[in-house]
């Protein structure tokens, strides 16, 4: 824990009656300031913090893999409730990938507009005692930037995890496009849905949207209401990111102290497991749930985690079963059918699955004897089956 008389806060200057916004602090025994540390930015750094552990691991065995974090901030954040300083994401991914022991095949790239903020970033560096030996600084504007780092990769296509967290609405689709069509990649994208919440009717940023959406067919949905504008412009932005991405999942992010969507973690890429595996670090943060829910997020005395489940494993069924009856599939298929396009987890169409064997589905089995795996035939029935049930006449 921090000293509290040691530390300073610093205002940003509003310049209106507004209550003031904390642009920094610092604090008398670091060299370096920090960013004020919010619920939702620290359930997304633990997000990554258990992705990029496993992805590491996976990809590094046998690959030289690269970590992109086009907008890196300044590496330090104060955590006012537990008085504490917690690091961004550019020291996260180091140190995940050092302690799955792929450090030596990694390359770290850190795009930062400001170059106060690069300086400070590499202090924090030096504070959290990281090598930055594979570390490349790279200071101006992401979107420029990006295109020369592109040009080099598309000729030596390597696993690369872009972490794409910007300030506003200032990314491109075309960039994201870009980024997805050169094999071995994968987004984690910020997609700022409060900024086009505010702004769909003002002309004045219809050029920034359009880039943003990478068509004109948000237009359609400036005039919609509240709930029905979000869904619309978020399920658009999917439909967008599907025609470069096999498995496109988004992340709802709530306000810290506010039920309304600050904004949604698109997570885009061409491997199923990995749509799988970062679906499980959110749930496995979030008390089951792929959302952060903010004032209405789960307290872990509040829910029961194995009945939750159960109770999605018991939605699912009728759900596959409506879908699937007198049918037969590969496993995989259905996987794919219900990973990026509905809450459940891969865990939770597995047991499904296994738990309508012989009374809605036979399951002929290539692999494993035990469990459902890929490669694995599904034979729906086309009627249920009421289960046999053995029983003994009772003399009492």
């Amino acid at each position: 824990m921090l000293d509290t008389s040691k530390l300073h806060i610093h205002y940003k200057n509003s310049g209106s009656n507004k209550k003031p916004k904390i642009e920094k602090y610092t604090y008398d025994d670091f060299d370096f300031y920090m960013w004020d540390y919010q619920e939702q930015t620290k359930i997304k750094h633990e997000v990554i913090e258990e992705y990029l552990f496993v992805w590491a691991t996976k990809l590094g065995s046998a690959n030289n893999i690269i970590y992109y974090d086009g907008f890196s901030g300044c590496g330090a954040y104060y955590n006012s409730t537990d008085n504490e300083l917690n690091y961004g994401s550019p020291i996260i991914a180091k140190q995940q990938f050092s302690k799955a022991r792929r450090d030596s095949k990694s390359t770290f790239y850190f795009n930062e507009k400001q170059n106060c903020n690069i300086d400070n970033l590499k202090k924090v560096f030096m504070h959290a005692g990281i090598s930055s030996n594979n570390v490349n600084y790279i200071q101006g504007d992401f979107e420029t930037n990006i295109i020369h780092f592109l040009e080099t990769l598309e000729k030596n296509p390597t696993p690369t995890f872009f972490m794409i967290d910007p300030y506003g609405i200032n990314v491109s689709f075309k960039t994201i496009e870009k980024i997805m069509n050169i094999p071995k990649t994968e987004v984690f994208f910020n997609f700022m849905y409060n900024f086009p919440r505010r702004f769909t009717t003002k002309s004045s940023v219809e050029t920034n949207l359009t880039n943003l959406f990478g068509t004109e067919k948000w237009m359609n949905y400036k005039d919609y209401k509240l709930e029905a504008k979000e869904n619309a412009l978020k399920e658009l932005y999917r439909e967008q990111l599907k025609t470069c991405s096999d498995y496109v999942y988004q992340y709802r992010m709530c306000f810290p102290n506010d039920k309304r969507t600050y904004y949604y973690l698109f997570h885009a890429t061409n491997n199923r497991e990995g749509c799988s595996i970062m679906k499980d670090a959110f749930a496995k943060i979030n008390f089951g749930n792929v959302e952060f829910l903010g004032p209405n997020q789960p307290r872990p005395e509040q829910l029961n985690i194995i009945d939750f489940n159960q109770e999605k494993i018991k939605s699912l069924k009728l759900l596959i079963w409506e879908d699937y009856k007198n049918q037969t599939i590969e496993y995989s298929k259905i996987v794919d059918k219900y990973l990026d396009s509905t809450i459940y987890l891969e865990r939770h169409i597995r047991e499904a699955i296994k738990s309508m064997n012989k009374e809605f589905l036979d399951i002929q089995h290539i692999t494993s004897k035990t469990t459902v795996k890929e490669g694995d035939i599904i034979n729906f029935y086309s009627t249920q089956k009421v289960p046999e049930i053995n029983s003994q006449m009772s003399l009492f």
